[in-house]
């Protein structure tokens, strides 16, 4: 609950950074140009493999698909390069991102995103690069490549105790590492 409460200030900070400069007033919102505010939220199809490192058991891999969602809300700096604030796929980890696109008035860009938190001992980072084609006016169709590692840190005392050493403590981290790779239909407003 907190990231979605941190998630939620982040953005609306963003926005009213957004709207209270000056490039807002000069540009025009929602004109068809890249240049301005950019929204855009969508949704598709996930494939992930996941591969955790928990002691006991070793090494253990598992592959899971289904639906996923996709919001982005940023600022177009000109007509070929815009930021944006992201959760990037699958994991709730707020990102920030840039979109590049090659041409002035494009049909594809290639876009990346870049998170990180940590709550409670568990650390989060989340990169992931892909690319889009528009398909209609405003409707882009999104392939993007995702990598998340998370770790959990966690200190124990045994329950054996030893004269001479007293009691035994460990500390152990367990990794998570998840490759995903995803197609969603994304509809901008810009």
């Amino acid at each position: 609950m907190k990231t979605n409460l941190s998630f939620s200030i982040l953005t609306t900070l963003i926005v009213l950074l957004i709207g209270s400069s000056s490039l807002v007033a000069e540009a025009q919102m929602f004109d068809g140009e890249l240049d301005g505010l950019i929204l855009s939220g969508g949704a598709g199809f996930s494939a992930i493999v996941a591969g955790d490192n928990n002691f006991d058991d070793g090494v253990t891999v598992s592959g899971v698909s289904g639906v996923i969602t996709n919001v982005k809300i940023g600022y177009g700096i000109s007509n070929q390069l815009a930021i944006y604030v992201s959760s990037p796929i699958q994991y709730f980890t707020p990102g920030l991102g840039l979109m590049y696109f090659p041409d002035q008035y494009p049909d594809y860009y290639l876009n990346g995103t870049l998170g990180f938190r940590s709550i409670g001992g568990v650390d989060l980072l989340a990169i992931s690069g892909g690319g889009g084609y528009e398909l209609r006016d405003h409707l882009f169709l999104e392939l993007m490549l995702g990598y998340n590692r998370s770790s959990y840190t966690y200190t124990y005392t045994s329950p054996q105790f030893s004269f001479f050493t007293g009691p035994t403590t460990t500390t152990e981290t367990l990794y998570s590492n998840v490759i995903i790779i995803a197609a969603t239909f994304n509809y901008y407003f810009y």
